[in-house]
């Protein structure tokens, strides 16, 4: 075996075991918040500092978590509506994650990355699931102003603590630098 292809494994392995601290974040976010998950803050972290693949594998483990906490503790209902609600969650958070990659490509500074693929991811997800009240039951309160800000407030905190983890985890080289991430070395 090479050196590169061992160093290679070891960060795929490390790279998935930051998607499963992730997700288990997701969990304790679902268990406290509900429904109001923090994906958008989730889609910025991963489009932000990981590959295209790792950073919607992580959003993907992170909305598998929320959902099975959602119906096996939470007690979501189990009706059609309940399950495309989820769906739709689901494809907002993996397109707030494509937004943040898109963006990525095109901005060379990872805090302004960080910045405005968080604004870019929020207004994504929620015009996504907006989007979705037109085939799909939903309060006309649900997108109030109110709403939307009691939704962005555990998505900025959620995006500070994920930021801080991830700085430690490249600071203590258990993931590599964002930067060899858009270079490409972990695309």
């Amino acid at each position: 075996m090479s050196e590169t292809f061992v160093s290679g494994a070891h960060m795929a392995t490390r790279q998935l075991l930051w998607a499963a601290a992730v997700s288990a974040a997701s969990i304790l976010f679902s268990l406290v918040l509900a429904c109001a998950t923090p994906f958008a803050a989730i889609a910025t972290v991963a489009g932000a500092n990981m590959s295209r693949r790792g950073a919607l594998l992580l959003t993907g483990m992170a909305w598998l978590a929320n959902q099975g906490v959602g119906y096996l503790v939470l007690g979501y209902p189990t009706t059609w509506d309940s399950f495309a609600w989820g769906v739709a969650v689901g494809v907002a958070a993996a397109l707030a994650t494509g937004a943040v990659l898109l963006l990525r490509d095109r901005i060379q500074s990872g805090l302004w990355t960080v910045i405005a693929g968080f604004v870019l991811a929020f207004v994504v997800y929620e015009f996504v699931l907006f989007a979705a009240t037109a085939l799909l039951p939903s309060g006309e309160e649900a997108f109030s102003l109110d709403v939307i800000l009691q939704i962005l407030w555990p998505n900025v905190l959620a995006l500070a603590g994920l930021a801080v983890l991830h700085r430690i985890a490249v600071s203590v080289r258990f993931l590599p630098n964002p930067d060899a991430v858009r270079g490409g070395v972990y695309a």
